[in-house]
C-alpha cells in the first residue's frame, strides 16, 4: 500500500489562501487588542480611549462563559467531524487497496 495514495491532495489557490491568511491575522490582532485593553486596566493604566475601547470589548462574566461553551461545543463538534471524515477515507482507501489487488 502506497501512503501517497492515501492523501487526497487538493491544492488551494493563492487567493483562497490569502483570504484565509488575512482573515486569521484580523481575528488574531482584534484578540490580541482586546487582551491588551483588559490587562491594561488590570495594571491600572488609563486614558479616554482606552476606557471607551474598555466598555465597547468587554464582556460580562456571563457573556465569557457564553463565549467559553460556544468555543467548545465548536471544537468539540470539529472533533467529531474530523473523527468521521478520517474513517470515511480509510474505509475508501481500504476499499481502493481491495479492489487493486
Amino acid at each position: 500500500m502506497d501512503k501517497d495514495k492515501l492523501v487526497i491532495r487538493k491544492k488551494t489557490s493563492i487567493w483562497s489562501r490569502l483570504r484565509r491568511m488575512i482573515l486569521l491575522i484580523v481575528l488574531w490582532v482584534f484578540a490580541i487588542y482586546v487582551l491588551a485593553i483588559n490587562l491594561c486596566f488590570i495594571f491600572g493604566v488609563y486614558s479616554d480611549g482606552l476606557v471607551v475601547n474598555y466598555s465597547l470589548f468587554n464582556l460580562s462574566f456571563h457573556l465569557y462563559k457564553l463565549l467559553g461553551n460556544l468555543i467548545l461545543i465548536i471544537g468539540g463538534l470539529s472533533v467529531v467531524y474530523g473523527v468521521i471524515h478520517i474513517r470515511n477515507l480509510k474505509r475508501k482507501a481500504a476499499a481502493n487497496d481491495k479492489d487493486n489487488a
